[in-house]
């Protein structure tokens, strides 16, 4: 036992957790200054158990009179055992958590906190029902396999391959991530290479991972595994969910917390706080992004969240957690936080707007425009999409947090976006929840994508990102079994948005970009009919969106106190 006077508190490093198959996991372990036994919390890593920013929660917590396990998962730093993600973490958390209990520092009450990787596991281990596991934090977690990674509807997510390639080894691999190599490695070339599943040559270092996940393009037996659909009956755990507006895993966190809600024998326990953060920011919250300020109300302090959670749960403090509001979303465009009994917010009321045009909606200086009259007769929009010129998801080709640009006026210049607009709005709207798209559509090929993007658009012309989604053609009626698409024949697609809360201030118009690449998210469609990942050649498809009585493409957003609040032009009107 070893001791820092500095923290008044105890340490042990590498501690051995035997697994059920007899590999073992390693530990480093924080304790409270005085010997007894405490409940315990338990973070596990595919990471570095050493980063000194989650050392000062580590620290914190022992501070305040928790047991705090920090464990290397099974292949990765000095743990033993061969590391593929997610697959052996269900039984790894389990007898860890088991394991834990059964040690004289514990007192036997067990909690889970962690983000991304940390946070996908806690559900895994929940989801094997540990005795000993009374409730979790869980910070932006993966899980709804296939419609959030590493498919998104069809659609492969070319920065897993980042993620895998950094997690390739026993310690962090930071080539693709470090700014230095960007005159070593052609990004460019990386995120072009053809076909997708052998990009990892572009590397130099073969990753079977990233190629099993390739191969498997359908939600099969591998990802049901994975999966916790069926299971949250079983999982009576007080959690808290947390998640952010621009969180890459967003869709795995409201997964949880809606299934929670529904299913759990603790659907009364289910608390979500969600802000406007990217993915990393939902553990370290900033008040900037993309050039936007949401301000000081934007940050929390995220040990004294945890530590109020952990004191009700696992010590019994009666703090006042049980009267907070069950969900707290921060509202962007007004920067204020809304207080409410769930998410969506049941103040949150069906809106649809129908796109409209005279047939000329590409670019933002088209004729497009959003009405919430029903479209009569009026031509359709015609787009051509070259997989050879992408349209981009962004303005370069990097991932980093510090590349999200919030302004989409860039793409909205290319004769490939096609662009509807409403007239601004004549009071505050309030958009919180789950925006959909529904557009009847054809191509000329047997295969494309949609994406579709939603902005708040500024008096100044500024076109700010809000929520976005894409599908791919072939999966438009299932993730088990793609069909191709007729060539001319129109289809319905319906595509879900990711999650937001936004205020549309006096002044302001909503805005919806409709394109058929979103490049570099996701990988380029040949358009050919090749499975995603395999393809052999591209070729460009002439893509048309209709919008008419019998085909009213629409956008339906849940909204908060809207009556009529967009002012309609009697006509469709030029934007030029």
């Amino acid at each position: 036992m070893n001791r820092t006077e500095s923290n008044k508190i105890r340490y042990l490093f590498d501690i051995r957790t035997p697994m059920r198959d007899g590999t073992e996991l390693s530990a480093d372990i924080y304790l409270p200054e005085a010997e007894g036994s405490y409940p315990a919390l338990i973070m596990r890593t595919p990471y570095d158990n050493t980063a000194e920013r989650h050392l000062a929660m580590a620290r914190f917590m022992a501070e305040h009179g928790y047991a705090f396990v920090f464990q290397d998962v099974r292949g990765r730093g000095d743990s033993d055992g061969k590391f593929i993600p997610f697959v052996n973490e269900g039984k790894d958390g389990f007898d860890t958590i088991e394991w834990v209990a059964a040690q004289p520092w514990c007192n036997g009450k067990i909690g889970t906190l962690g983000g991304s990787y940390l946070g996908t596991v806690q559900w895994l281990a929940a989801k094997e029902r540990p005795p000993h596991l009374v409730t979790m934090v869980s910070s932006a977690p993966a899980g709804r396999w296939l419609q959030e990674l590493p498919y998104m509807n069809g659609k492969i997510l070319l920065d897993m391959l980042m993620w895998l390639d950094s997690v390739a080894g026993r310690t962090n691999q930071s080539v693709l991530q470090n700014p230095a190599m960007a005159g070593v490695l052609d990004w460019k070339s990386l995120l072009l290479h053809s076909p997708t599943i052998t990009a990892d040559e572009i590397i130099g270092r073969t990753n079977t991972v990233w190629r099993e996940w390739i191969s498997h393009r359908t939600f099969d037996d591998y990802w049901r595994k994975l999966s916790l659909l069926g299971c949250f009956k079983g999982l009576n755990y007080p959690v808290l969910h947390i998640t952010g507006w621009y969180d890459g895993d967003q869709p795995g966190a409201l997964f949880y917390y809606n299934h929670m809600l529904d299913e759990s024998p603790a659907s009364d326990k289910q608390f979500l706080l969600s802000g406007p953060w990217l993915h990393t920011g939902v553990w370290f919250p900033e008040q900037k992004l993309g050039g936007m300020v949401f301000g000081e109300a934007a940050m929390h302090n995220i040990k004294e969240i945890h530590l109020r959670w952990f004191d009700h749960w696992l010590k019994g403090e009666q703090n006042g957690l049980l009267e907070d509001a069950r969900a707290k979303l921060f509202i962007m465009g007004s920067n204020t936080w809304q207080e409410t009994s769930v998410f969506p917010p049941s103040e949150s009321k069906p809106y649809t707007l129908y796109l409209k045009s005279n047939g000329n909606a590409k670019t933002n200086k088209g004729d497009g425009s959003l009405s919430e009259d029903i479209p009569g007769e009026q031509p359709a929009d015609e787009y051509t999409y070259n997989p050879e010129d992408p349209t981009p998801s962004a303005k370069n080709y990097g991932f980093s947090d510090d590349e999200f640009y919030f302004d989409r006026s860039y793409a909205e210049e290319r004769p490939d976006v096609l662009v509807y607009t409403s007239q601004p709005v004549d009071q505050e709207i309030v958009l919180a929840g789950v925006p959909w798209v529904t557009l009847y559509a054809s191509s000329d090929t047997v295969d494309t994508d949609f994406a579709v993007v939603l902005t708040d658009v500024s008096p100044d012309g500024r076109s700010y990102f809000l929520a976005d989604g894409i599908l791919r053609a072939s999966y438009r009626e299932s993730l088990t079994e793609p069909t191709l698409i007729q060539p001319g024949k129109v289809y319905e697609y319906n595509i879900e948005l990711s999650a937001t809360a936004n205020c549309f201030l006096s002044g302001h118009s909503i805005r919806l970009e409709v394109m058929s690449c979103y490049f570099p998210k996701y990988e380029r469609n040949p358009n050919t009919g090749d499975s995603p990942g395999e393809e052999k050649s591209y070729q460009s498809a002439r893509v048309t969106v209709l919008h008419n009585s019998t085909c009213p493409s629409q956008l339906k957003l849940p909204i908060q106190r809207s009556s009529r609040q967009i002012k309609q032009p009697p006509e469709i009107a030029s934007r030029g």
